[in-house]
């Protein structure tokens, strides 16, 4: 029997759905986004995961009280989108007041979200095929969410724009792969994100779109936190990292670790 999954698109330079030449890795690749799953699927995974490990017939497939366990916090995440701590398997997050356990996914121009309520035998599931499908999938997420369980998740309010701090942020900032531009203007502090020109050139398949500088807030408190509000990034939260001395060195991004180009270099 032939199955057919959905293509990824990615904007073109005009901005218009193109699509994606392809929609995962090599084999190498496999731990990072290697099956295809529907949403019936995902949906069927979540009823096993809610019902304490009990096959649809009935019959128990993992021990009594193994999946709660899976739930449980096994390390705590600081200033991040994906969740307050991570269990063994899930994100797992406080959301009006309500635990939310959830796992996405991605692929060239392609992102799915499953998110599980446990306190309410509750799951939704949202797949969008398309680079901005993240925005898409969260919109989806969270109506679910309020119109079904009337728990409300919104984005947490930035700071106004402090033009005193902006320069101790302001600067590049990479990793192996992707560099990171924050810069300071007279309107606020932007963030843009692209791969490398050299990983690009180097690649033997079509990469992922870059992000063009987009507005970004810091986050009240004193950690250092902050939250891009505009763009195709929209939502995404990190932080800064600093040295013994105080000195920004470093900003997290989607739980990477990006550390600061020193200005000769770049």
């Amino acid at each position: 029997m032939t199955r057919r999954f959905a293509v990824g698109h990615n904007p073109d330079r005009d901005g218009m759905p193109s699509v994606a030449g392809m929609w995962k890795g090599k084999r190498c690749d496999n731990p990072g986004g290697g099956l295809v799953s529907s949403v019936a699927d995902q949906l069927r995974a979540a009823r096993f995961h809610l019902g304490d490990g009990l096959g649809e017939g009935g019959e128990r497939i993992l021990p009594a009280g193994l999946p709660s366990r899976m739930r449980e916090p096994s390390a705590e995440l600081r200033g991040s989108t994906l969740g307050d701590a991570f269990g063994i398997g899930w994100f797992l997050r406080d959301v009006d007041g309500v635990r939310t356990v959830g796992h996405g996914g991605s692929a060239d121009g392609q992102f799915s979200e499953l998110l599980t309520v446990p306190g309410h035998d509750f799951a939704v599931v949202s797949p969008a095929n398309h680079a901005n499908g993240y925005l898409f999938n969260q919109a989806v997420v969270r109506w679910a969410l309020e119109h079904c369980l009337g728990v409300v998740d919104r984005d947490p309010e930035p700071l106004p724009y402090d033009p005193a701090r902006a320069p101790e942020l302001a600067g590049r900032y990479g990793n192996d792969a992707t560099t990171l531009v924050i810069a300071a203007g007279g309107a606020g502090l932007t963030l843009e994100a692209g791969i490398k020109p050299e990983i690009r050139a180097a690649s033997e398949s079509e990469m992922p779109a870059d992000h063009p500088a987009e507005s970004m807030g810091l986050l009240p408190g004193d950690g250092d936190e902050y939250i891009v509000t505009g763009g195709g990034l929209k939502g995404q939260r990190g932080f800064f990292t600093r040295d013994a001395g105080g000195a920004v060195v470093g900003v997290d991004l989607a739980g990477r670790l990006f550390g600061r180009v020193p200005a000769a270099s770049m």
